[in-house]
Formats: structure tokens, C-alpha cells, sequence
């Protein structure tokens, strides 16, 4: 693979987007570390991002989750899925423009809709959230998703596809 980079990757997206799946995957193809930043926060916070939302609220959570993207090492290259909230915040925005290139894995709202259905590990897209709700955070958010570098439409794509479209939109 012809792709090195000397900075990092951050996909972004709504969640349900695949950011997970499709960063492990960009990871391997890129021969680098792959870390999921929702995961990291859980480890450091010794708590799942369920029961620091439900103990701690999601003001405390944005917290960590800036303290935790902030400390990623500036010297090692990497592909990090952030968690679909990180965008809200110009800060981190500004600190992912800085440090890499953001890549925004894009689905429709059904899709989404679909991988949703009956999650339990989202506080925000909790069963007793009514989709409408659920569907105006994700339209609150669009514009400061599609503020990234590359903007991937994932719908009805294998994910080894969307992983050769980032590398080779990001070869160009």
C-alpha cells in the first residue's frame, strides 16, 4: 500500500455509522495502530460510557472525551474512530484539522435508523429515545461533519470498498 502517513486519521459520523468496523480495517490495510476512542474513555474512566452518562451526565463525558482525543500521541500515526458526539465541540474539531485528516463515514438515515434499532450501549440512542429526537441530533450535526477532509457515502458498501475509496482518495 502505497498510503504512509505521518499524521492520523479520524472517522467521523453519526453512531451506527461503522467508524469501528471500517477504522480496524483502514488500520490493517495501513499497516499502523488502530485505536477507538470511545474504548480508550471507558478504560481510563474505569466505567462504561453508558454509566458515565447515567452517573456523571454527558457534560462530563464531552469532558473526557476532549481530555482523551487531546492526549493522543502527536508523534505516532494512527486511525482513530471518535466517538459521533466529538464534532460538536469546535475545539476538538479544530485539534483533529491540526493533527490529521478527518474522514466522515456518511449513511443515510434509515441505515442508521436500521443499525440502531434495539441498542443498548447508546446513551443517546437508548430504547426509550424516540427516533424523531435521535434523528434531530444527527441533523444537528451534519455540518460539522461534512466539514472533513473526505466524506465517504457508506450505504449498500462492503466495508473493504469503503476502506480502498479512503486510501485512494487520500492517495490523490
Amino acid at each position: 500500500m502505497s498510503v504512509l502517513f505521518s499524521d492520523r486519521l479520524f472517522l467521523t459520523g453519526f453512531m451506527g455509522a461503522g467508524k469501528s468496523t471500517v477504522g480496524q480495517q483502514l488500520a490493517e490495510r495501513l499497516g499502523c495502530h488502530f485505536v477507538d476512542l470511545d474504548k480508550l474513555i471507558e478504560e481510563r474512566a474505569g466505567k462504561t460510557i453508558s454509566e458515565i452518562f447515567a452517573n456523571d451526565g454527558e457534560s462530563h463525558f464531552r469532558q473526557l472525551e476532549t481530555e482523551t482525543l487531546f492526549s493522543l500521541p502527536v508523534d505516532r500515526p494512527g486511525v482513530y474512530s471518535t466517538g459521533g458526539g466529538v464534532v460538536t465541540s469546535s475545539q476538538n474539531r479544530e485539534f483533529m484539522q491540526a493533527a490529521g485528516r478527518i474522514v466522515y463515514l456518511r449513511a443515510e438515515w434509515k441505515t442508521l435508523q436500521k443499525r440502531l434499532s434495539g441498542s443498548t450501549d447508546r446513551p443517546l440512542a437508548s430504547p426509550d429515545k424516540d427516533w424523531s429526537s435521535i434523528r434531530d441530533l444527527l441533523e444537528s450535526r451534519i455540518a460539522n461533519y461534512e466539514a472533513a477532509d473526505v466524506i465517504v457515502d457508506t450505504d449498500g458498501k462492503s466495508v473493504d470498498w469503503i476502506v480502498s475509496y479512503i486510501l485512494e482518495t487520500l492517495n490523490r
